[in-house]
């Protein structure tokens, strides 16, 4: 296929390029780029202007970078790298991504590598299903910013007595761009950059004065502060600020122990968690109901105490630590004695007053006894309808409204239809033998329609296999407004049974 230079072809294809939502790039074979659409920006935030002979991938990639770096040495060997990974966008958001780097060969020789991102985060949500689409998946990674800002963290610990590392240093130390860098360490931290370094100075400025006894001018020249009254200012904050969590501490466990006194009177099975899943406090119904009494459970995890809990609830705990509250109305238990139990659950997430999730509460209620006679219900229904089947009784109804009908498969076995049979008034007429029982059918229809008498009585019926049958039918009509909007009813097979049949049914 050639193309016409004078044509516009040239100037859609790249139309296109710079209005799609992939990114899209142009890597030499020394990674510097030489091309990039404008959904880099909202990607990398970084536009395609400041990128293109200037970025090497790795400034781009970040920590991506050594990651990919097998699918990089991949597509520098010649061969087409596909593979899946989460990233983190400039705006902070994770994205489940498709990547695809292509070779460039000229002439025998690579140039080069194009690359390809595309957002598959709608596929992953519809569906969870095994990889059957041959691409790699590299490991799960969604914690990698994490682990980016933890470095973060680290280097500003290590320059605690040498000075402030600039806010560019630290980026290009940990390829993410400033803007990232900043709004992604107060989100995670709490505090800016600059303002946990400052915490991490006073920290050790506070241990100092109180156990080596060193002044504030010390402190001040050791950790670099050009003005000694800077520092008492930075020092005076500090101090603040940790009698004020002091006191946060107190006030939780305040409410701790007020929440341990509740909990242990309460008269329901109720139990309270801190955040690694430890008993804090225990109700005696609770104590009482999982035989706890001598195991000195206070301070156990649970899966440790009752260790049938793991399996089947872990997961959850982890979603309700996360601020979330779960209700179940039965959950199939196993006891450390070794009965098993249907469980009610209810679990609320209880905070700190930083507004963290300290824990949980965790309410159960044994069920067993409701259990047992649902099950012995359906145990019931089943035999009733065996019992209805075995004698032949099945149940109708007509809907006036609608003007259709339904009958049940014991109806359509005595009448022998198939089970897909719809019935319809026409094919039913044709089931009644003509005569008397037909004449019979339809004044009792009549009476029913029209006065709203109910009706029993006893008819011939030919079956669409033409076999003979005497058939009971009752039926009770529904009126509204006056006017009849239903019949439903029984219908019984009461054909005597030949003598033959009887005998075999006796010796049976």
């Amino acid at each position: 296929m050639s193309f016409d230079p004078n044509s516009d072809f040239f100037e859609i294809a790249f139309n296109v390029t710079e209005h799609t939502e992939a990114m899209l790039a142009y890597w030499d074979k020394n990674l510097i780029c030489r091309y990039a659409n404008k959904a880099t920006a909202d990607w990398f935030g970084i536009t395609p202007e400041h990128m293109i002979n200037k970025s090497h991938l790795s400034e781009i990639l970040g920590t991506l970078f050594e990651i990919q770096r097998p699918y990089i040495n991949g597509v520098l060997g010649g061969k087409i790298q596909v593979f899946d990974q989460v990233i983190h966008l400039y705006s902070g958001r994770a994205k489940n991504v498709r990547v695809t780097y292509h070779p460039n060969y000229v002439e025998g020789e690579i140039k080069g590598f194009y690359a390809h991102m595309a957002d598959i985060s709608p596929l992953n949500n519809k569906s969870h299903d095994n990889n059957k689409t041959g691409v790699e998946k590299l490991p799960e990674f969604v914690t990698q910013n994490d682990q980016l800002l933890e470095n973060v963290a680290k280097t500003l610990n290590e320059n605690v007595f040498i000075g402030f590392p600039s806010i560019s240093a630290l980026s290009k130390k940990h390829f993410v761009s400033e803007s990232k860098l900043k709004r992604d360490f107060k989100q995670s931290f709490g505090r800016t950059i600059f303002s946990y370094y400052r915490y991490l100075q006073m920290e050790i400025a506070d241990r100092y004065i109180r156990e080596k006894r060193c002044n504030k001018n010390q402190m001040a020249v050791m950790l670099n502060f050009s003005n000694p009254s800077n520092f008492s200012a930075c020092y005076h904050r500090y101090l603040e600020e940790k009698s004020s969590d002091s006191e946060l501490i107190e006030t939780q466990k305040e409410d701790n122990t007020h929440n341990k006194m509740l909990i242990e009177q309460a008269p329901i099975a109720i139990a309270m968690f801190d955040n690694q899943m430890q008993f804090i406090a225990a109700s005696k119904r609770w104590i009482a109901e999982y035989k706890l009494e001598s195991t000195g459970f206070i301070g156990k995890s649970i899966y440790e105490v009752l260790p049938a809990t793991k399996k089947k609830c872990e997961k959850l705990h982890n979603h309700c630590l996360k601020g979330n509250i779960y209700q179940c109305d039965g959950l199939l238990l196993k006891k450390n004695d070794g009965t098993r139990v249907w469980l009610k659950w209810n679990i609320h997430p209880w905070f700190t007053t930083s507004g963290e999730t300290g824990g949980l509460f965790i309410h159960t209620e044994d069920i067993s006894k409701i259990k047992a006679i649902e099950k012995e219900n359906k145990q019931a229904e089943k035999l009733l309808k065996r019992a209805a089947t075995l004698s032949k009784i099945g149940t109708w109804t007509r809907d006036l409204l609608t003007h259709t009908m339904q009958w049940d498969n014991v109806i359509k076995s005595i009448l022998e239809v198939p089970e897909y049979f719809v019935p319809d008034i026409k094919t039913i007429w044709k089931l009644f033998k003509q005569g008397k029982s037909e004449r019979l059918s339809k004044k009792a229809l009549k009476d029913a329609l029209k006065y709203g008498s109910s009706f029993d009585i006893e008819v011939d019926m030919i079956t669409a296999k033409g076999n003979s049958r005497k058939i009971r039918i009752i039926g009770y009509p529904e009126f509204q407004n006056n006017k009849c909007k239903k019949l439903s009813g029984i219908l019984l097979d009461i054909t005597p049974l030949s003598p033959f049949k009887t005998a075999n049914f006796l010796t049976d």
